[in-house]
């Protein structure tokens, strides 16, 4: 019984930040690409909801802890996490591809356009995203190396968290290309949801001591 509710639990996590995405992805009305740009898109959108779902996937879960042990817990969630933040890193280049196969804008131009356009909310929100993503990489990678206490580790891995989801999220609903309704309420209630799970975990923590 307990291995079957285990189960459930964990397709259930798949269905909700794997299924429901790509559903969305193939129900939306959205301007159809060439093969290479519209699995590009996919998996910009996987990577992104992944590590969404990385609230879940951490020692905070005791119910995850208790079934596959801690060990296997981490290497899940740094699995995850290395993965799919390596593929968002490539975002920027994701979104100049096409430039190499029209007459327009270069490469190189649109690039820089990119990283220094800032009258765009939803353009400075993507490049906080991006800063907070590359850090969280940085110092989850090269954690030992640079001497940092667990505790003061920890802090900074969890409002680096925050940040990068939630300026992630407003970036992807203001200027995404496939941010319609759907695909932002779902957005919403994943971080919310995440963030909430987060939150009551370390409340209930604190009020219990």
């Amino acid at each position: 019984m307990k291995k079957n509710h285990y189960i459930f639990k964990l397709t259930a996590i798949a269905l909700a930040f794997i299924g429901m995405p790509i559903l969305l992805y193939f129900q939306g009305d959205f301007p159809k690409r060439d093969v290479l740009m519209d699995t590009l898109s996919l998996v910009t959108i996987l990577g992104f909801t992944l590590l969404l779902s990385q609230f879940f996937s951490t020692r905070l879960n005791k119910n995850l802890v208790k079934k596959i042990r801690m060990i296997n817990v981490l290497n899940i969630h740094k699995f995850i996490g290395y993965l799919f933040i390596s593929i968002l890193l490539l975002h920027p280049f994701f979104i100049i591809i096409p430039k190499f196969f029209d007459n327009g804008v270069t490469p190189s131009d649109a690039f820089i356009k990119i990283i220094t356009t800032f009258s765009s909310t939803g353009v400075i929100l993507g490049l906080i995203a991006y800063t907070a993503m590359l850090v969280l990489l940085i110092t989850s990678f090269f954690r030992f190396k640079i001497h940092l206490k667990y505790k003061t580790w920890r802090n900074l891995h969890g409002y680096l968290t925050l940040l990068f989801v939630i300026t992630a999220t407003w970036h992807v609903i203001n200027i995404g290309r496939h941010s319609n309704i759907s695909f932002s309420i779902y957005y919403l209630l994943m971080v919310t949801s995440g963030i909430y799970y987060l939150l009551k975990t370390y409340l209930f923590k604190t009020s219990k001591k």
